[in-house]
């Protein structure tokens, strides 16, 4: 067990979260808190793994826990029924919970998601039933600057490089194409 005390509402929350499986990592407070054992905890953030059948496991713990779209007591304005939503569309939210706030992001700034994140995770036993990964704390400090490491973004051609529409082309330059001369 860790030497950590966390609240008993937060761990139920984890707990819940593993019984139905979902696939995450644990991000935000709760990680932070881990790393410094303890501090200020007020929610549980995770970044669940994005495919469809994790997806439907996220919402059925969602549902265990009786979620509400919204946070820190305050119901979200837009009245949506989740329940009815991919999540991976709505998300980043938060849910409030009959446990704990929690605040689900499936790729947060400087990230690539749970993928990237899960591969220098470690998994830390909390309590009876909750050993989540935990974000190391590069991809915590990451997470918290949105710096992302990721693959550099190739630069987009100039205007000059592209083909001209075809509604755009001169007369003269469609039939050499379609002659098989090329105008430059």
């Amino acid at each position: 067990m860790s030497e950590l005390q966390l609240d008993p509402d937060l761990l139920t929350a984890l707990t819940t979260l593993e019984t139905h499986r979902v696939e995450f990592v644990l991000v935000g407070d709760v990680a932070d808190a881990i790393y410094n054992h303890g501090g200020f905890v007020c929610g549980v953030a995770i970044v669940p793994g994005g495919y469809g059948r994790n997806v439907e496991r996220l919402t059925g713990a969602l549902q265990a826990l009786n979620a509400e779209l919204g946070i820190a007591g305050r119901p979200d304005p837009r009245g949506l029924d989740w329940r009815r939503m991919d999540l991976r569309e709505l998300a980043p939210c938060s849910f409030m919970t009959s446990c704990a706030d929690i605040d689900v992001n499936f790729e947060p700034a400087g990230t690539a998601g749970y993928r990237d994140l899960f591969q220098d995770a470690d998994r830390f036993p909390l309590a009876p039933g909750a050993r989540p990964h935990v974000a190391s704390p590069e991809d915590l400090e990451r997470i918290a600057h949105g710096s992302a490491a990721q693959q550099p973004v190739p630069p987009a051609l100039p205007p000059a490089a592209l083909p001209p529409e075809p509604g755009f082309w001169p007369e003269e330059d469609i039939r050499a194409s379609r002659a098989g001369r090329a105008r430059y």
